[in-house]
C-alpha cells in the first residue's frame, strides 16, 4: 500500500488523517475504521447513493467491467467521436497522449488524482508516466474496482479508493492534478463534483475532463437518451466551471466528445 497516496485521504466521517494497517485504514481522529482489501472501501449500504440511469446499472455489472476496455468504451469512443476524427488514430493512444500533455506530466509534479477511474485504464496511463509519484484511482463501482486492482497490481504508486465524486474523501489542496475521463454524464450534480475537484487541487492545479457534447446526429442523440448519458453544451461546460471558479479554460473536440482543461487560481 502507497504510503504517500494514503496520507491524501481523509476520512469519509469527519475528515481526518488515515493510519493504514495491512488490511484496514483507521482514522485516527475517530477511530472509524474502512476495509483496505483490493481498494478502500468508504461507502457502506447507508452511503452509496442509488444507480439511477441504465448508465449508472450498467457500471455495477461484473461482466461490463471486464468487457469495459476491450470491447465497450473502443467502441463507444468511435461512435462518439466520429470516424475521422483524429481522437482515433492510435487508439487510446492517441486519447492518453491529449491528457498527457494537458495535465502537464512530463514537467509537473505530483501526486494525481484519476476521478471515476473505471478499471484504472487512465490510472496505469498516469502511474506508468510518473512512477516516482502517487495516483490515486477513485470511483464508485465495485466491479470496475475490482478490475481496476487486477490490472494495477505492477504499479506500487497507485491507490484505489471507492468513493462517491460527489463528496470526495480526500484533503483540499493536494494534488497538482486531477483527470476526469468521460464521466461527467453520469454524476447526479455536475457541479458538486466540479466544487470537490477545485477544492482538492492546489493552487495552480489543473483539471482535465472530457464529456459528451449534444449530437447533430439523431441516432447518437437516441443512444445517449437510452441508455441515460448526459450530454453538454459548450458554452454550458465553460461556464459553469467559470462559476465554480476555474480560469484558463481551454477545449478539443473530436466529434461529439469534447475535453477541457482549466485551472485553479
Amino acid at each position: 500500500m502507497d504510503e504517500e497516496g494514503i496520507s491524501l485521504l481523509a476520512c469519509a466521517r469527519c475528515r481526518g488523517s488515515l493510519a493504514s494497517t495491512k488490511r484496514t485504514c483507521e482514522c485516527m481522529e475517530c477511530g472509524v475504521r474502512f476495509d483496505c482489501g483490493d481498494f478502500i472501501d468508504m461507502l457502506d449500504a447507508t452511503t452509496t447513493p442509488e444507480p439511477t440511469t441504465m448508465d449508472q446499472r450498467i457500471a455495477e455489472s461484473t461482466l461490463y467491467a471486464r468487457l469495459y476496455e476491450k470491447w465497450w468504451r473502443p467502441w463507444f469512443v468511435r461512435f462518439t467521436s466520429g470516424n475521422d476524427s483524429n481522437l482515433l488514430t492510435g487508439g487510446f493512444g492517441s486519447e492518453y497522449f491529449v491528457h498527457k500533455q494537458s495535465l502537464g506530466l512530463d514537467h509537473i509534479d505530483g501526486p494525481w488524482l484519476d476521478l471515476s477511474c473505471g478499471t484504472g485504464l487512465f490510472t496505469r496511463g498516469i502511474a506508468s508516466s510518473c512512477p516516482s509519484q502517487s495516483v490515486i484511482g477513485v470511483d464508485i463501482s465495485i466491479p470496475m474496482l475490482e478490475a481496476a486492482h487486477a490490472k494495477n497490481r505492477a504499479y506500487d504508486n497507485v491507490t484505489l479508493l471507492r468513493a462517491d465524486a460527489h463528496e470526495l474523501p480526500l484533503k483540499s489542496g493536494v494534488f497538482s492534478g486531477v483527470n476526469n475521463a468521460g464521466a461527467l454524464h453520469a454524476y447526479r450534480a455536475p457541479e458538486d463534483v466540479f466544487r470537490e475537484v477545485r477544492r482538492v487541487l492546489r493552487s495552480g492545479g489543473v483539471y482535465v475532463g472530457s464529456a459528451f457534447l449534444q449530437s447533430s446526429s439523431f441516432v447518437r442523440r437516441r443512444l445517449a437518451s437510452l441508455v441515460g448519458i448526459r450530454t453538454f453544451d459548450q458554452r454550458e461546460l465553460a461556464g459553469w466551471l467559470s462559476r465554480v471558479g476555474f480560469r484558463d479554460y481551454e477545449e478539443a473536440i473530436f466529434g461529439d466528445i469534447i475535453i477541457f482543461k482549466v485551472r485553479k487560481p
